[in-house]
């Protein structure tokens, strides 16, 4: 109930304050909540790489305090009760703090959980961190490495919850109100338009679900879900549709610098989203503009050159910060097993599109993307040429609401633009397929609509926000009710899920809530210094990736391979989880590491490891292994926690903790 109550707190402090700004500035107050969350985050990422995060999150909320004790002032009770009052009458503003605060109260009653993969190995893990230990993850490497995630989902997290306890709700939640922020910058239109940003607020919010191959009847997790593939949607669509409101003002165009940022800091591949938007805004800017477009050309270059140095700056300094504080090998930029530098897989990569030196692999790759465009089902329409053409129909409906002249052209350069740097990242994933994945995963395209459905998503969110502003206004009301009810329409005919963020998910938290429990009783015996080995017998890594998330200690790698006989490590390679079997037996468990007491003792030795978590073991444990644990153990045994007490301890092994449970 605290999260709760400090995210309305926050939530009132945040808006009155963009309120109060607006109307310093005369601007839609519907723009301010992402530049001012935007601006708080980035304050955020200053103070953390400096090693003063919390120091952070109080200067933001002083600087929030701030703006309100000076609207008071300036404006008097009375004017900025007239301010709540105006931006109250803004549909986009008035969505957002409604949808902020409906947020926070569902999932507050219903405390989602994280159910993905990738949560409990980076995206949910990080933030995670970076609350219970106030600082960032790589300064402080318990059970994650630095080249995992980017800070931005993380900042926003803490934002929201600095100085209390960690809930998994809370960081869902705050990721959905970043997401809601951008929302209210695409539907930032004038008051008398209001069923027009009423219209774009709803059809961007289940541009999620449009632009998705969730399968039917299972758990759409777009709002319930701790990665980056949200945020980088949203930010890079809101950034831009931002930019497209504040228009050519010289202190509003500045708004734009701060989501940027932030859009830079969310995920290893936005370095490229965000030059992207430095790029459209230039061209905006040149091809857009009132006089012609020789003499708009330098303004144009010079200004998309900054947000570009913003974009390079950003990207940067986050890697310098990782090599600063975690100064190994694995914290290089690289890409793929080979280690190649980003540079020298674009370059490796455009050799072969060019044909010079092509593999064959790649060019079986190269095939697949080709074929995938028209097949592979990245929104509710089915391939990537149907999710283009309905957003061509958008574009087309904006072109012919806009007035002729600069409104025309920017509608053009905008949709073109778009469509160049998709083929342009099109053909950069395709080298990415090459070089970064097996051959397996690659001819596959492991996750094809997971990385190119963001940018639709953010595309369509754009043209929307164009298609609106259309000058002819009847033309373009007309028209963006049209496309929202097709978005509508077809959302409920192929895309409505059996479950999602509106309802409760308990049948995927079964296993969470087993380890948890589990996790819950060693974590009074563990401390954040202790290593722990977990071994968990019949696991696929599920199992041990929830303990590397729950457990309050560092869970440390295991192997895979052979480790039959002390000294000979030559046949063993470094793995994450590890289940132990005999030499006899390489088929009772898919992951496989062949060991013996003695070395198991051994590597405990190696790893420097303070306590073995053996979750759950089996025949092969309790016949093999009994006599270094205090007890023995049995194959049937509960979760039990075990203390190493040396390779020359007469029982290497005593009890520590135990945990019973009834689901397995």
């Amino acid at each position: 109930m605290l999260h709760l109550l400090y995210a309305l707190a926050l939530l009132l402090l945040l808006c009155g304050a963009c309120a109060i700004l607006a109307e310093r500035f005369t601007l839609s107050p519907a723009l301010l909540p992402l530049p001012v969350l935007s601006g708080a985050v980035v304050v955020l990422y200053l103070c953390g790489v400096t090693g003063f995060l919390r120091v952070g999150a109080v200067a933001v909320l002083l600087a929030l305090a701030a703006v309100w004790v000076v609207g008071l002032v300036q404006y008097r009770p009375a004017g900025v009760a007239a301010a709540w009052k105006r931006a109250a009458s803004v549909p986009g503003f008035t969505l957002f703090l409604g949808g902020a605060v409906f947020i926070w109260v569902l999932f507050c009653v219903q405390q989602p959980m994280f159910t993905q993969w990738d949560e409990f190995t980076a995206w949910g893990l990080a933030p995670k961190m970076v609350v219970e230990r106030g600082a960032f993850y790589v300064a402080d490497p318990v059970n994650l490495k630095a080249s995992f995630t980017y800070p931005a989902t993380s900042l926003i997290t803490f934002l929201f919850q600095p100085f209390g306890p960690w809930a998994e709700w809370a960081c869902l939640a705050a990721i959905d109100t970043l997401a809601l922020a951008c929302l209210a910058a695409a539907s930032a239109l004038p008051r008398e338009r209001w069923a027009g940003g009423v219209l774009v607020f709803a059809a961007g919010f289940l541009l999620p679900f449009f632009f998705s191959a969730t399968p039917t009847g299972s758990y759409a997790a777009q709002y319930v879900n701790a990665m980056a593939d949200l945020p980088l949607a949203m930010l890079f669509g809101g950034t831009l549709c931002l930019y497209f409101a504040v228009g050519r003002r010289k202190i509003a165009y500045w708004l734009v610098a701060l989501p940027l940022a932030v859009l830079t800091l969310t995920k290893d591949i936005c370095f490229a989203y965000g030059l992207i938007t430095a790029f459209l805004i230039g061209l905006d800017l040149w091809l857009a503009a009132d006089e012609p477009c020789r003499k708009a050309f330098p303004k144009a270059l010079l200004r998309a050159g900054a947000l570009a140095v913003i974009v390079l700056a950003a990207f940067s300094s986050w890697g310098r910060y990782t090599a600063a504080v975690t100064p190994t090998a694995d914290t290089a930029a690289s890409v793929g097993s080979e280690g190649l530098s980003y540079g020298a897989v674009l370059v490796g990569g455009v050799k072969q599109l060019l044909g010079m030196g092509r593999t064959e692999k790649f060019a079986q790759i190269m095939a697949a993307m080709g074929s995938a465009f028209f097949t592979r089902r990245i929104c509710l329409l089915g391939g990537g040429i149907m999710a283009v053409a309905a957003i061509t129909m958008v574009a087309a409906a904006a072109w012919l609401a806009a007035d002729r002249g600069a409104p025309r052209r920017r509608v053009l350069a905008a949709h073109l633009g778009f469509a160049f740097c998709f083929a342009a990242l099109y053909l950069f994933h395709l080298i990415l397929y090459n070089y970064n994945f097996s051959d397996l995963e690659g001819l596959a395209l492991k996750d094809y609509d997971r990385y190119l459905a963001p940018y639709h998503q953010a595309w369509m969110l754009a043209m929307l926000c164009l298609l609106a502003r259309g000058a002819r206004e009847r033309l373009a009301q007309l028209a963006t009710g049209g496309a929202a009810a097709v978005i509508f329409a077809v959302f409920c005919w192929r895309g409505v899920p059996a479950a999602g963020f509106w309802s409760g998910a308990d049948s995927l938290y079964t296993l969470r809530a087993d380890v948890q429990n589990r996790a819950d009783t060693m974590n009074t015996v563990l401390g954040w210094p202790d290593r722990v080995l977990v071994i968990s017998q019949g696991d696929d890594a599920t199992r041990w990736y929830y303990y590397r998330y729950e457990l309050t200690a560092q869970v440390v790698n295991g192997f895979g391979g052979f480790y039959g006989r002390l000294g000979e490590t030559q046949d063993r390679w470094d793995s994450d989880f590890m289940n132990l079997v005999e030499s006899e037996n390489w088929t009772l468990y898919d992951y496989k590491a062949v060991c013996v007491p003695d070395t198991l003792v051994a590597y405990m030795a190696e790893k420097d490891c303070d306590y073995i978590l053996i979750d759950r073991a089996d025949d092969y444990l309790q016949r093999e292994f009994s006599p270094l644990f205090e007890g023995g153990l049995t194959n049937d045994m509960p979760a039990t926690l075990y203390h190493f007490e040396g390779a020359d301890a007469a029982v290497p092994f005593t009890r520590a903790a135990v945990a019973e449970s009834g689901v397995e």
